[in-house]
């Protein structure tokens, strides 16, 4: 079994403390919807996440990084086979577990409306029950209380350098046992030193800096040729 996590992912509801930010109120007005009803996104509110200095707002406000690792993960045959778990794990210590029948909606739009909601507690008519979000988790309670993989490994281009199909065939020898797999969904800087210090291993697969989507894509696709 193989778990995928999406750690210190930037997507949540827009911060208490820019509400009243202009930038904020002139989205809310443009999409007619409150400041708890839309996701904080760095491409309308940079100007009141830069002015208000929030915590590293360098990494925050990127709610599509979620999506397009959502889309790349749910659409897998290992996904499909139920032989992956997904997780995001937020920024502020939220946990959103996805079931494994869940299929995201492709439309951006309808992922932020979807997400808002769920964000809100709203119970979602289309998909009930397939999105579960739980308040204060952190990732070291997601990989100690729920997760408890065999082993940890996480991808980043500080990580040692290595071909995906060299780590699966050194590290996962057991398919009973569980492994898993943490990409982060945040778009600037590196894994948060309480996140990192977790790991087995921290693996580069590619002298780039690859989007985290990409990653998962190649890492995903080498688990089906292994399994």
């Amino acid at each position: 079994m193989y778990s995928l996590v999406i750690a210190e992912a930037a997507i949540e509801i827009v911060p208490q403390i820019l509400k009243n930010h202009p930038s904020v109120k002139n989205h809310c007005r443009r999409v007619g919807r409150g400041p708890n009803e839309i996701l904080l996104d760095i491409s309308y509110h940079h100007k009141a996440m830069v002015e208000k200095n929030i915590q590293q707002w360098w990494k925050r406000g990127r709610p599509d990084i979620v999506h397009f690792d959502l889309v790349e993960a749910l659409s897998t045959p290992l996904f499909m086979q139920k032989k992956l778990q997904v997780y995001v794990s937020t920024f502020d210590n939220k946990l959103i577990i996805i079931n494994q029948d869940l299929r995201i909606p492709k439309n951006y739009f309808r992922f932020e409306r979807l997400m808002a909601s769920i964000f809100n507690r709203h119970k979602n008519n289309n998909s009930p029950n397939l999105i579960e979000l739980k308040e204060t988790v952190s990732f070291n309670d997601l990989i100690e209380k729920i997760i408890r993989p065999d082993l940890l490994f996480g991808f980043s281009v500080q990580g040692t350098k290595s071909k995906i199909s060299d780590i699966l065939l050194h590290n996962v020898v057991n398919n009973s046992k569980n492994y898993c797999f943490v990409i982060g969904g945040f778009q600037r800087g590196h894994f948060s030193e309480r996140i990192s210090q977790t790991f087995n291993n921290l693996f580069s697969i590619s002298p780039y800096s690859l989007e985290s989507h990409v990653v998962i894509a190649r890492v995903l696709y080498e688990c089906e040729n292994y399994v």
